[in-house]
């Protein structure tokens, strides 16, 4: 280690010189604090041993220019000094000094204070190490979370890019929606498609869980439920007689499908609920199966809002799990409402839920509203009943149909 030793009295600076180099340390020696300013500056010093009085300043003023220039390491300074009051100590720490010796100097005190400086400047430049360390893995951090951060935005981007669009109308019958993810990405899901010139299929499905797992599960069902791919066998089947002609599979057999293929086990844990309908435009109907998913709210035109409450297990539960049909006739102006529960157990600040009984109240208030509306509505009045929060605890989402 180099030690500065900042002396103005001959003897006493070649004594100190001296020992300190039988000790084993590189020494440089001044006889002022300009000298000694000088050394700092040009030279990494780390330890300085300066008197207190001496021409052309004192060391308490070497000690705060020192201090002053901020150096990117700790350097460690002992004042000597005749003086013995309290006052001169405060006065000489209050300036930058670490320690203190008297004069007369005794060897082997001053060999012991050293020791005891180099000791602090090792716990000091560990702790840069670990700083060092510690910022380099920050930024380590930091930079792998703006990745994941970018990935997740491209994957809700694409996630958002499987729901159909808002405002959409095929064969008489049109929807709107309303989709927040708890996160960057959802577990709900849903869809509605034309099956052929005469039926429409729709689903919505809630993936237990959120974020990365949950949304691979919904957009793994998603595929498996759009009538593009041609070689889904979930949507419609053949006969053998006629291994041409595709018709279309009711509601029960597609969830029932899903069921056998989605069975939890050690590899796969994510059950969900989901609704599956079928409309047959021609005869003015709606084939519907609840596999676990909250009732869907019906309203009819000039009757109340009233739920759906026949439904099944949500999928992947029993193997053996039995699905029913529900049969609805619909008339123009008719609405059917599907959503998650994110949006019935959405909580107030109070820890209050938002409960089915407000969403069935409100889907009869805003019945002589358009789709759009009601969605805009209901976007509104969930955001405030949640609190404004940027994020819902769960995801929201609800799908609109409106039969013409």
């Amino acid at each position: 280690m180099r030690i500065l030793i900042v002396e103005d009295n001959q003897l006493t600076r070649l004594m100190i010189e001296r020992s300190l180099k039988k000790w084993g340390y590189d020494v440089v020696a001044v006889d002022n604090i300009n000298a000694a300013s000088a050394v700092v500056l040009d030279e990494k010093i780390q330890f300085i041993i300066t008197d207190w009085i001496m021409p052309g300043g004192n060391g308490t003023l070497l000690c705060q220019q020192v201090r002053a220039l901020n150096l990117p390491f700790y350097t460690y300074i002992i004042l000597v000094t005749f003086l013995d009051d309290a006052q001169s100590l405060v006065e000489g720490m209050d300036a930058g000094a670490d320690d203190f010796i008297r004069k007369p100097i005794q060897l082997d005190e001053l060999h012991a204070r050293i020791r005891a400086g180099e000791r602090i400047l090792a716990l000091e430049k560990a702790l840069q190490e670990n700083n060092l360390r510690l910022t380099e893995t920050s930024n380590k951090l930091l930079a792998a979370n703006e990745v994941i951060n970018r990935d997740l935005k491209m994957a809700a981007n694409m996630q958002r890019s499987l729901l159909p669009n808002a405002s959409t109308q095929s064969q008489g019958v049109s929807i709107d929606w309303l989709f927040h993810p708890s996160t960057h990405l959802s577990g709900d899901i849903f869809n509605f498609f034309p099956l052929d010139e005469h039926h429409l299929g729709f689903y919505i499905i809630d993936v237990a869980g959120h974020g990365i797992a949950s949304a691979m599960q919904s957009f793994t069902l998603s595929r498996l439920l759009s009538p593009e791919m041609s070689s889904s066998n979930h949507l419609k089947y053949t006969l053998p007689e006629a291994p041409h002609q595709q018709l279309i599979k009711s509601a029960p057999a597609v969830v029932s499908h899903l069921n056998q293929q989605f069975q939890t086990d050690a590899a796969n844990i994510l059950y969900f609920t989901m609704i599956y309908g079928v409309i047959d435009t021609q005869a003015r109907t709606i084939d519907l199966c609840q596999a676990g998913h909250p009732h869907p709210l019906y309203l009819q035109t000039g009757k109340p809002a009233e739920f759906i409450v026949n439904g099944g297990l949500p999928i992947g539960v029993i193997e053996q799990a039995n699905y029913e049909s529900i049969q609805l006739n619909y008339c123009a102006g008719d609405r059917l409402f599907l959503y998650s529960d994110g949006i019935t157990e959405c909580e107030s600040p109070t820890g209050e839920m938002y409960g089915s009984e407000r969403l069935q109240a409100f889907v009869d208030e805003t019945r002589h509203l358009r789709v759009s509306e009601v969605i805009q509505q209901l976007d509104r009045q969930i955001s405030s009943w949640r609190g404004g929060d940027d994020f819902f605890e769960d995801d929201i989402s609800i799908l609109i149909l409106e039969m013409s």
